[in-house]
């Protein structure tokens, strides 16, 4: 449950869990402060903390981070349906609240193209870095397309330079992004891995975090050693597991990974 004033959005901390759901390796553009975290995207922010039961997220952009937290997504019920799995009981009882985010689009295939090969620690900096040459705001499609190779580089961004470019380039010149929100999840992830950079992993990704197709289950090379069975492929596991969870696939893949890879083994 969450209620709206002026600038500011009140949650009842059972609905949220505010660590987990920043820093499960689904979202980059967040910075820990005194008393939580400032989190930026598209060009708003909004400062969250913690207060008695209850979490607030000060903002101008009210609605729009009500959309971002995906407020009136009912994680209590997730739970629930959930809680049949007995694998998941620890993870559930301690970041059951975490919530999957529905981010912008663009700003995601881009962010996810830079996470290849990459940790959380250099993703951050990179996108922060293409941030600030926009004012602090992710670019456009066509402003991002206007920047150069070397430029790119310059700040990191390495081999994943042209990719960016490309993409970027593809979405300013065609309505893919549109046709993405449109179309069916096999259909969509057809479409994202005709992108420069794009593969299964960032598709999947760019579906569950922007598109909120929560029936897709990422696999990395984390959850691959983990949640193999046998000698499946990669393509295998990720079909079983999405079968097994449903459309709760997605949100069970984050809660695996947060609570293992992260609280319990700090792997970024």
């Amino acid at each position: 449950m969450y209620r709206t004033e002026a600038n500011k959005i009140i949650v009842d901390g059972a609905d949220i869990d505010v660590q987990a759901t920043i820093e499960c390796g689904q979202f980059f553009r967040y910075e820990k402060t005194a008393d939580g975290y400032t989190i930026k995207s598209g060009p708003y922010s909004c400062n969250v903390c913690s207060l008695g039961d209850s979490v607030v997220i000060n903002t101008t952009a009210v609605d729009y981070f009500v959309n971002f937290f995906n407020l009136d997504r009912d994680v209590a019920r997730a739970k629930r349906e959930l809680s049949r799995f007995p694998e998941l009981a620890a993870a559930l009882d301690c970041c059951g609240a975490l919530r999957i985010l529905h981010q912008p689009l663009f700003e995601t295939i881009i962010s996810f193209i830079i996470s290849a090969n990459n940790n959380i620690p250099r993703i951050k900096t990179i996108i922060g870095r293409i941030c600030a040459e926009f004012g602090d705001a992710f670019p456009t499609p066509e402003q991002l397309a206007g920047m150069t190779r070397r430029r790119l580089d310059a700040m990191g961004c390495g081999y994943r330079s042209q990719y960016i470019l490309d993409t970027a380039k593809i979405c300013a010149e065609t309505d893919l992004l549109n046709r993405l929100y449109a179309a069916k999840t096999a259909d969509a992830q057809k479409m994202l891995k005709t992108l420069p950079g794009v593969g299964q992993k960032v598709a999947d990704c760019v579906s569950l975090f922007a598109l909120g197709r929560l029936e897709v289950f990422p696999i990395d090379t984390w959850m691959f050693k983990t949640q193999r069975v046998g000698m499946e492929t990669e393509s295998q596991s990720r079909t079983r597991l999405m079968n097994k969870y449903g459309s709760y696939a997605g949100y069970v893949q984050q809660l695996l990974f947060y609570y293992n890879a992260i609280l319990k083994r700090g792997v970024v």
